[in-house]
């Protein structure tokens, strides 16, 4: 062989010996950039597993460098190497609008995305860092929600079920302002439709009277009755030497309807139905009924809350009866053979009849509601005279 094409030939080999020598050497020391496939390697340093209940997508396509700079090529204008800073990278892929609207959580106001949220993967959905509510109790106060009575999804930890984790257009992050929230599970037949519906109600305060998460009373109530009521209602109108049994005990419900009603008042029932849930209905309907009773007018002598008077009477006994029947005051009642003036209808202090103490008035010779004679007397006597001797001894 020539000597010339032998040297070419060695140097031929030489060059293909030192390529190889310099890939080897490129391949294993110098570095070169990675590809969106090749990015989970990252594990490899970094102590990051993407396997997971919920891994984040973009890691799915497009790996690590999908929001991360490659580190080796360039320096990262962020810590972490990321292209953006806050929520602006994450606003790359997820619209703004939904996270911008009137009232805003705090960490997304302020762009702390990962507050809340893994950016890599998690067991939770949405990638959160935890389940609710112990991701919300994270910043608000547990013992707020703990309480004798709690709101089912607060007890079941939906707090989304009633606010937007992000921003909304409702205080308090709701999802839609009340009542119209509350419908969401209440029936809407309980607040709506009635004549008369509570002012409260009507205009969707819902949370005036009732806690929306946990409260000490049942119904969710801000505070036990009466005294939720007297937050509104003054209480002097309730107060008196003589208190109505339910009200004194607090039972507003037992005579009205908290949201609405046919009747006036929001009372439960008519009167006197509703009068008769308590009273003995039987005292009432003797044959002769006295006219107010018959039609019902149960207030028109009884207060129905507190009065100064024995039986809630709105006026003394005596003056009561003078509002319909005047004319008792001016002519002689009752016999007035021995006396012209007839008979007293009132005595300023209790005198001995009978070996009994009683204090005339109208009342000592009628029933104010139903008798079985006539004239409403209170004792069986078919006349005036009858009467006396229910009093006066027999001569």
């Amino acid at each position: 062989m020539h000597r010339g094409q032998k040297t070419r030939k060695d140097l031929r080999s030489v060059v293909i010996i030192l390529s190889a020598v310099f890939f080897l050497f490129a391949c294993l020391f110098v570095p070169r950039p990675l590809s969106a496939k090749e990015y989970p390697d990252c594990s490899k340093c970094h102590k990051i597993k993407f396997a997971g209940k919920v891994v984040h997508p973009i890691i799915k396509t497009g790996g690590c460098v999908a929001c991360h700079t490659q580190p080796h090529e360039k320096a990262a204008k962020s810590s972490r190497f990321l292209f953006a800073t806050g929520a602006d990278l994450c606003f790359s892929c997820h619209g703004k609008e939904r996270f911008s609207r009137e009232v805003q959580h705090p960490p997304v106001a302020s762009g702390d995305c990962t507050a809340c949220h893994d950016p890599h993967l998690s067991d939770n959905p949405k990638l959160l860092i935890a389940a609710a509510p112990a991701l919300c109790f994270n910043c608000h106060d547990k013992t707020k929600f703990e309480n004798k009575d709690v709101h089912p999804p607060v007890a079941g930890g939906m707090c989304f079920s009633c606010h937007d984790p992000h921003s909304s257009k409702n205080a308090k992050l709701l999802v839609a302002a009340p009542p119209d929230l509350c419908y969401q599970c209440h029936d809407k037949a309980i607040t709506s439709g009635k004549k008369n519906v509570h002012p409260p109600v009507m205009g969707g305060m819902c949370t005036s009277c009732h806690a929306p998460h946990a409260a000490a009373q049942q119904k969710l109530l801000l505070q036990p009755m009466p005294d939720l009521c007297f937050s509104c209602h003054d209480p002097k109108g309730f107060a008196g030497k003589i208190v109505h049994a339910p009200v004194s005990a607090g039972m507003c419900t037992n005579c009205h309807q908290p949201h609405q009603s046919e009747q006036e008042k929001l009372l439960l029932a008519a009167v006197p139905e509703m009068c008769f849930n308590c009273h003995d209905k039987a005292a009432f309907e003797n044959k002769n009924v006295h006219p107010p009773v018959a039609g019902g007018m149960c207030f028109s002598c009884h207060l129905p809350h507190a009065a100064k008077r024995k039986a809630l009477l709105i006026k003394k006994i005596n003056s009561l009866c003078y509002t319909c029947h005047p004319q008792v005051r001016t002519e002689p009642h009752i016999i007035n053979a021995i006396a012209h003036k007839g008979h007293p209808l009132r005595t300023k202090k209790k005198v001995m009849l009978e070996d009994k103490k009683i204090q005339l008035s109208c009342v000592s010779c009628h029933n104010p509601h139903s008798s079985a004679t006539g004239r409403l007397f209170r004792y069986p006597a078919d006349t005036p005279m009858q009467l006396c001797s229910f009093c006066h001894k027999k001569v």
